[in-house]
């Protein structure tokens, strides 16, 4: 199994409990927290360190862009059987205000999921105060999990 399902199935079994993703590097550098699951929406949350700041003390697009695809995809896994996994097929992103450090919330939700495809969308918010910062539309492939070589 995919270590990020295996995380998240350890989440869902207490969704009631906060989550640190530790299950994958990148996870872990964003300070990245599985927060809350209800129905097919999932929220994180992150607090990208000065690593990930422009040298205008912003946090960098790019930086942005993974954590809403992080977020979109952990709402798609959450809907998977086990012999399924999903990797983005198309991403698109709106960036609607500088993102400034802190402590970010992010939304995940799956729109509609097809035998192949799943249509999932996240957005980023300011924890502090709510305000909308980005927003992402995502299509992702569903795939058969490869049998593990010896």
């Amino acid at each position: 199994m995919n270590p990020d399902q295996a995380l998240l199935k350890r989440f869902l079994a207490d969704p009631a409990t906060a989550l640190a993703i530790d299950s994958n590097p990148l996870g872990s550098a964003l300070r990245a927290k599985l927060l809350e699951r209800k129905g097919d929406t999932l929220q994180i949350a992150f607090e990208p360190g000065r690593e990930f700041l422009q040298g205008n003390g912003v946090v960098q697009g790019g930086i942005v862009t993974t954590m809403l695809d992080m977020t979109a995809a952990f709402a798609v896994l959450a809907t998977l059987p086990d012999d399924r996994t999903a990797a983005t097929a198309s991403l698109t992103v709106s960036f609607l205000s500088a993102v400034r450090p802190g402590p970010l919330l992010a939304t995940g939700l799956v729109e509609r999921a097809g035998r192949r495809l799943i249509f999932a969308r996240a957005q980023l918010e300011s924890a502090p105060d709510g305000a909308l910062l980005a927003t992402a539309s995502v299509v992702m492939s569903v795939l058969e999990m490869r049998a593990e070589r010896a």
